[in-house]
C-alpha cells in the first residue's frame, strides 16, 4: 500500500501553477490605514472605512490623468479636488486635455476642466464617498525644456464648498449664467485658495502656496527624474459623508424635471468638495512659449457606496459588507497625519500603478 500511494502521488499531474495572491491586510483597520498611507498600493483595493455605521458597501477605484502646460507669461495651475464627478479644474487653462469650464457669471475658460458623468457613477453605487486618494506628478518634458519650478500645496477647502462649475443637474437646461457675484475670483477667496486679481481674471497665487504648511517645492530638472507622490489630509467629519451619485438634491432622479427655477447648478450633494485639503499645483518660471513645458498629474480615487441593484443595473465588486471598527478607523486616520504628505516613487512604481488600473 504504501508504494502503491507513493507511485500515485508521483503520477498525479501538477496542474496549473498558482497565481500570485494579491497583499490583503490583516483586518479592516489595517486595510484602511494603508489605503490611507499609500493609495496607489495594489492592497489598497476595495478599502472600506471601518466606521461605527453598519453600511454595507461596494467599492471602486477610479482614475484621472491630465497634462498640464504653460502659458505665455510661462506659468500654469491646477486644482485637485476630493471629488470624483468634478475633481480638477484650473485657473490658467492649463489642462491641454481638459474640457471647458463655465462658471455662474457666464465666463468660459476653455482646457480647464474635467467632467465625470454622474449617471455613470450612479449605475454603479447610489451614494459614495472618497475613502482614499492621491497623486503623482512627473515632467513630461526634455531636459532641455525642463526650467522653472512646480510647487505644490495642500489647502483645507472651506466647509460646504461646492465645486467650481455651472453645469445643469438633472438634463436641464443650465439657468441663471451671467450672476457676476459667482466668479472665479469668489470661489478661490470662498474656498480658501490664494488669489491674485479679481473676478473672472482671477488665478491662482503660485507664490503663496509656500506660506501653507504642507507644501513642497520642485525644480524642473528634479521632476524629470523623479516622480513626486502627493498624499491629501482629511480635515473635518464631512470627508466622510456619503454624497449622492446622481443629480438630485432630493435624492430622486430629476431628469424629467423640466423647470428649473428651484434646482440650482450645485445644489446636489455630488458636487460638494469638502472634508479634505485641495492639492493645488502651481508652475511658474517656464518658458514664455506657450505649452513647451508639460507635466503629467495621475490621480487615484478609492471610493465606497451603496450599490445600485434597481432594475437592470447591479453593480457588486464583492460582496458588500459592514467594516465596523471606528477604534482602528480613528488609529488609521492618525497615521495619516504622521504621514510624509510628499515622497519620491520611480519609474517601477509608476508603471506598476498603470498596470493595475488599467
Amino acid at each position: 500500500m504504501g508504494a502503491n500511494a507513493s507511485a500515485n502521488r508521483q503520477i498525479q499531474p501538477q496542474g496549473k501553477p498558482k497565481k500570485k495572491a494579491r497583499i490583503v491586510p490583516a483586518s479592516s483597520g489595517d486595510h484602511y490605514k494603508l489605503a490611507l498611507m499609500n493609495p496607489f498600493s495594489e492592497a489598497a483595493l476595495g478599502v472600506r472605512v471601518p466606521d461605527q455605521f453598519y453600511a454595507p458597501t461596494a467599492t471602486l477605484t477610479l482614475r484621472e490623468c491630465i497634462t498640464i502646460t504653460n502659458d505665455n507669461e510661462g506659468n500654469a495651475d491646477c486644482i485637485f479636488l476630493p471629488n470624483v464627478i468634478n475633481p480638477v479644474f484650473s485657473t490658467r487653462r492649463s489642462i491641454s486635455n481638459g474640457t471647458a469650464l463655465t462658471l455662474p457669471d457666464g465666463t468660459s475658460y476653455v482646457t480647464s476642466t474635467v467632467v465625470n458623468n454622474p449617471l455613470s457613477l450612479y449605475n454603479k453605487v447610489t451614494n459614495h464617498r472618497v475613502v482614499s486618494w492621491g497623486l503623482r506628478i512627473r515632467n513630461t518634458s526634455s531636459l532641455t525644456n525642463a526650467q522653472g519650478a512646480l510647487t505644490v500645496a495642500l489647502v483645507p477647502i472651506h466647509e460646504r464648498m461646492r465645486v467650481p462649475t455651472n453645469a445643469p443637474i438633472g438634463g436641464q437646461t443650465a439657468s441663471g449664467t451671467g450672476q457676476a457675484g459667482f466668479s472665479m475670483g469668489r470661489w478661490l477667496e470662498a474656498a480658501g485658495v490664494p488669489s491674485v486679481g479679481a473676478g473672472t481674471t482671477a488665478k491662482v497665487d503660485i507664490t503663496s502656496l509656500l506660506d501653507f504648511p504642507h507644501h513642497a517645492r520642485y525644480q524642473g530638472p528634479q521632476l524629470s527624474e523623479e516622480t513626486f507622490e502627493v498624499h491629501p489630509k482629511l480635515t473635518s467629519p464631512s470627508g466622510l459623508f456619503l454624497r449622492n451619485s446622481d443629480d438630485s438634491p432630493w435624492g430622486s432622479d430629476m431628469q424629467a424635471t423640466v423647470s428649473s427655477v428651484f434646482v440650482k447648478p450645485g445644489d446636489a450633494s455630488y458636487l460638494m468638495c469638502d472634508g479634505w485639503t485641495a492639492v493645488v499645483i502651481g508652475y511658474s518660471g517656464g518658458s514664455t512659449n506657450t505649452g513647451t513645458q508639460s507635466f503629467e498629474v495621475e490621480a487615484v480615487y478609492h471610493i465606497e457606496g451603496s450599490p445600485n441593484v434597481s432594475a437592470g443595473t447591479i453593480f457588486i465588486t464583492d460582496s458588500p459588507v459592514s467594516q465596523h471598527n471606528p477604534v482602528a478607523a480613528l488609529t488609521a486616520q492618525a497615521a495619516l497625519n504622521s504621514m510624509p504628505t510628499f515622497t519620491r516613487v520611480g519609474g517601477a512604481a509608476m508603471a506598476a500603478f498603470r498596470s493595475f488600473t488599467r
